[in-house]
C-alpha cells in the first residue's frame, strides 16, 4: 500500500501540484483571482473565468495563440480538479504512445497497408479513445481509485495552496539547492 501511495504521489499528486501551482500563479498574478479568498471564494472565481472564457469560444487564432494553452486545455476539459487531472492523464496517454510508436515504430506498409482514409479513421479512433481515457481519468491509473484520487486532489490543493500563498522558488535558488551536497 505504501508503494501505491508513493506512486500516485509521484505520477499524479506531484504534477497535479505543479500544474495547479502554475495556473493559479497566473490567475492570481493576472488579477482574475485574489490571493485573500477563501477556497470557496476561489471556486467562484474559476467558475466565473469559466463561463467568460465560453463565451469567448469564437476567438481566432492569433487570439487564440496569446492565451496559455495549458490553461486553454483545462478549462475545456471543464477546469477545477477534475479538468486538470484529466488534463493530465491526457499528456501521459499521449506521450506514452508517442514514445511507444517511436521505439516500436511498424513502417509504413504497416501504417498505410490498408490505405490513406482507413489510417486517418484508425487515428481519429485512437485520439477519441485517449479522450474518453482521460475523462474517466480515475480508472486509468493502476491500483486503488480512492488512494489516486485523494493523492491528486491533495496534490491540486497544495499547487491552489502554494500559488496563494505566493510561493516561488527562483531557478538559481532551485539549482543551488540541488547541486548543494546532503551534508552541507
Amino acid at each position: 500500500m505504501i508503494v501505491d501511495i508513493l506512486k500516485a504521489i509521484i505520477e499524479l499528486g506531484l504534477p497535479l501540484a505543479l500544474l495547479s501551482w502554475l495556473i493559479f500563479m497566473r490567475l492570481f498574478i493576472s488579477g482574475e483571482l485574489d490571493r485573500q479568498s477563501d477556497r470557496k471564494g476561489i471556486e467562484r472565481g474559476v467558475k466565473k473565468i469559466k463561463a467568460s472564457f465560453k463565451g469567448e469560444k469564437k476567438r481566432t487564432f492569433a487570439e487564440k495563440s496569446k492565451t496559455d494553452l495549458v490553461f486553454e486545455k483545462w478549462m475545456y476539459f471543464g477546469s477545477g480538479f477534475y479538468g486538470l487531472a484529466a488534463l493530465w492523464t491526457l499528456v501521459v496517454i499521449e506521450v506514452s504512445e508517442l514514445i511507444g510508436f517511436v521505439f516500436n515504430f511498424p513502417g509504413l506498409d504497416a501504417l498505410f497497408g490498408d490505405g490513406l482514409i482507413a489510417f486517418l479513421f484508425n487515428l481519429a479512433m485512437n485520439q477519441l479513445s485517449n479522450l474518453i481515457s482521460a475523462f474517466v481519468w480515475f480508472s486509468y491509473w493502476d491500483g486503488s481509485m480512492l488512494i489516486w484520487v485523494l493523492v491528486a486532489y491533495a496534490g491540486y490543493l497544495a499547487g491552489i495552496e502554494a500559488a496563494r500563498r505566493n510561493l516561488q522558488v527562483s531557478k538559481e535558488a532551485l539549482l543551488e539547492r540541488v547541486r548543494r551536497k546532503p551534508s552541507d
